[in-house]
């Protein structure tokens, strides 16, 4: 999909539900699951951290079973506190007949405890990464990424949050009681079969990616969290394969935007929709003091024309029209006012930001991602929603600046401490390009303008076919040849297919 406007300046141009109704969406009337709230696993005081990768079984639907994987649970994984200027030690357990790596995505940390593909568990072996924690407070998290094999396993259930904590972030009194009024949200969209067992394909993956036609947060179909009144901290994580999200209340209200990939804005954003692209986090706050309840919708992007003219119609459709495309999530914010409310006021500026000077920058890179059919032809899925079909998909390859992905090849060799600008766009669609082990500044979307909600720090970055995407980027830690970063497109299917690359940061590049 390519919008006349970028997507996210077409969105902060003041999208609206005015005289719409869209608070009270078909299942309003119907019984809700509980927000399921991942246990939190507390990685500050040093002591290893137990991760045991393991089959499951988890009800996504009522009465309902369905296979999965997950982390020390039957479906995600734990939510991993941190904090800034500490070691996170983890114990990683693969209990599963397939050999799994898992990342740590958003981590500033070397290359050899990154948990690329090149740190495969094999079966019934163990991996136990040390890892220094010293960037600023995020929310991060951690997925699988097996050569080959992140689509379905993440798909069927490794990934998890990480929460990094710092002394500034807590001074700013932002809501941080965690499953109470600091809450995880992981957005995903899912496909079961008549017997409630997920569908998975990539041979069938329409060309951008795959996608599921039920929406779900935190593995549940439209759940309820009991909250106190007064401000709730959201912390949102688009953990889906393929497809990209908004969000926004059904009321349309304001909330405001405090945090991206990277950590705290300079300055709280108001926004009434959001944008967000597979692997981006971003954390929002809500009122809620006079409130007794809000209502948070997930729309599929892809609903929307390329024009943008059938938005309205499309969040409408979805939210009230019999046999829309896709069933979007619904998270019911229901106040509990025996709750103890957080009141402090949202502050007027989070942090500040250091920007490179220009004379700093002192190499530029580009990057074309490309998909080239060869001679086969492809459909996408569209908003139909579904798993779509991809005739000739074994003639078709995913690269980037012409090359697919290979494990014994180094495609980039960048110097340590050197500040870089890298540009980057598509041949073909949007696609969210992520780089591992470290945090960047964009300084152009698809060709605009960045809006104020993404000038923060950030480790993925949307571009597409009208223009580029730059950003810059400068790399603190060593990743080698044997335990190189990654750079490749997030979703996941592409990834797979070969849309990613790998690159060393050594002291010198000679």
């Amino acid at each position: 999909m390519s919008l006349n406007l970028s997507r996210r300046q077409f969105l902060a141009g003041g999208l609206t539900f005015t005289g719409l109704c869209l608070a009270g969406p078909a299942w309003s009337n119907t019984a809700r699951p509980s927000l399921p709230i991942p246990p939190l696993a507390d990685g500050t005081n040093g002591e290893p951290v137990d991760l045991t990768i393991r089959t499951g079984l988890w009800s996504f639907k009522p009465g309902v079973m369905t296979p999965t994987l997950g982390i020390s649970q039957d479906y995600l994984g734990p939510t991993i506190r941190t904090r800034r200027n500490t070691e996170l030690n983890l114990n990683y357990h693969n209990t599963l007949s397939e050999g799994v790596s898992i990342h740590g995505h958003g981590l500033h940390v070397p290359g050899n405890v990154d948990g690329g593909p090149q740190l495969e568990m094999p079966p019934g072996e163990s991996w136990q990464p040390t890892l220094a924690i010293v960037q600023p407070a995020a929310t991060c998290w951690y997925h699988s990424h097996t050569h080959g094999k992140t689509g379905t396993q993440t798909y069927r259930g490794l990934a998890g949050m990480i929460i990094i904590d710092d002394d500034e972030a807590v001074s700013k009194e932002l809501p941080n009681r965690y499953g109470l009024d600091d809450l995880p949200v992981i957005i995903q969209d899912r496909t079961f079969d008549a017997a409630g067992g997920l569908v998975y394909s990539i041979e069938e993956a329409g060309e951008d990616g795959w996608f599921g036609d039920t929406a779900v947060i935190n593995g549940a179909l439209s759940p309820v969290a009991e909250v106190p009144p007064g401000k709730v901290r959201l912390r949102i994580l688009n953990g889906a394969n393929a497809r990209f999200y908004i969000l926004a209340f059904a009321d349309n209200r304001t909330f405001h935007k405090i945090a991206s990939d990277g950590g705290l804005l300079e300055a709280p954003v108001p926004m009434t929709t959001m944008e967000m692209s597979p692997g981006e986090r971003c954390e929002i706050i809500v009122d809620l003091s006079e409130d007794t309840s809000a209502e948070l919708l997930t729309f599929f992007e892809d609903d929307i024309d390329e024009e943008g003219e059938g938005i309205i119609s499309g969040l409408v459709g979805l939210v009230t029209g019999p046999g829309q495309s896709a069933a979007p999530a619904s998270l019911l914010l229901k106040v509990d006012r025996t709750l103890v409310a957080h009141r402090a006021p949202v502050p007027e500026r989070l942090t500040t930001i250091e920007r490179p000077d220009a004379s700093e920058i002192r190499k530029t890179r580009e990057f074309v991602l490309e998909m080239d059919h060869g001679d086969g032809e492809s459909t996408h899925a569209g908003h139909t929603g579904g798993h779509g079909t991809h005739a000739g998909h074994g003639a078709m390859s995913m690269t980037i600046n012409g090359a697919v992905m290979d494990m014994s090849v180094i495609n980039e060799r960048v110097e340590r401490g050197v500040w870089e600008r890298w540009r980057i766009r598509s041949d073909q669609g949007a696609h969210p390009f992520h780089v591992h082990g470290c945090s960047f500044l964009v300084e152009q979307m698809e060709g605009a303008a960045v809006t104020p909600d993404q000038a923060g720090w950030k480790d993925t970055v949307v571009l597409d076919d009208d223009d580029w995407s730059e950003i810059v980027v400068r790399f603190d830690h060593l990743a080698s040849e044997d335990f190189p970063y990654m750079y490749h497109c997030h979703i996941l299917e592409h990834e797979d297919q070969g849309m990613m690359g790998q690159f060393t940061v050594t002291d010198t590049t000679g």
